[in-house]
């Protein structure tokens, strides 16, 4: 049974001294389990003897029981939040290999192949990280993919690049100023870009030859 049930189990015995501690260890749930009947004596302006009435009056041996009850409370929300957040996260991955699948991978695959050189352009530390891991991948293909580090070299890059030339953006949102700059000027001069975005609609994926939702 738990402690809020007690008490509206023995609600009839409890006076308004009562109601005041009970109220204090309500607020203060997850403080309460590791404070003396001192402590919580002191902070509801009561004795000690109030506070030990207050847990008989619950039906409870004494402080110590209560004490207990609110830390076997605290671990169950604690285990129930790690299962819905593992759930949560099998959830996700569910629906990301459901997307995933879906995907018609073909017009991509002749892109990358097609391409005279490759560059990958990545907006956040995540994205810069999976930006390097595709450059060496493609090491691996013996392709050099040339990772624009920061958005000042694109600049030298826009005015050198020509046809065969492709782009990987990768951004969370599609949505960051400095992205939709560099994809709107490749845009305009009809220069391929693959993007990796969220699973959602946005300005980058618009402006994209082929996008991958992730």
């Amino acid at each position: 049974m738990l402690l809020e049930e007690l008490v509206s189990k023995n609600l009839n015995k409890l006076n308004p001294t009562d109601l005041i501690i009970w109220r204090y260890i309500y607020a203060n749930k997850a403080e309460c389990p590791y404070m003396s009947i001192y402590n919580i004596a002191i902070n509801c302006n009561v004795s000690k003897t109030t506070v030990l009435r207050f847990a008989k009056k619950l039906g409870l041996d004494g402080f110590s029981d209560l004490k207990t009850m609110l830390k076997m409370e605290l671990n169950q929300k604690i285990e129930n939040s790690s299962i819905d957040i593992a759930q949560a996260t099998i959830n996700l991955c569910e629906q990301v290999g459901k997307g995933i699948a879906k995907q018609d991978f073909t017009k991509l695959n002749k892109l990358l192949y097609n391409a005279k050189r490759i560059f990958v352009y990545a907006s956040g530390y995540v994205q810069k990280n999976v930006a390097s891991e595709i450059s060496r991948l493609f090491v691996n293909c013996n392709i050099l993919v040339y990772e624009i580090k920061v958005p000042d070299e694109f600049a030298t890059i826009i005015r050198n690049i020509r046809k065969g030339d492709l782009f990987i953006i990768i951004s969370l949102s599609g949505e960051s100023k400095n992205v939709i700059d560099v994809a709107q000027k490749l845009y305009l001069q009809k220069i391929p870009i693959i993007s990796l975005t969220q699973l959602e609609s946005n300005t980058l994926a618009t402006l994209s030859t082929g996008n991958i939702y992730i």
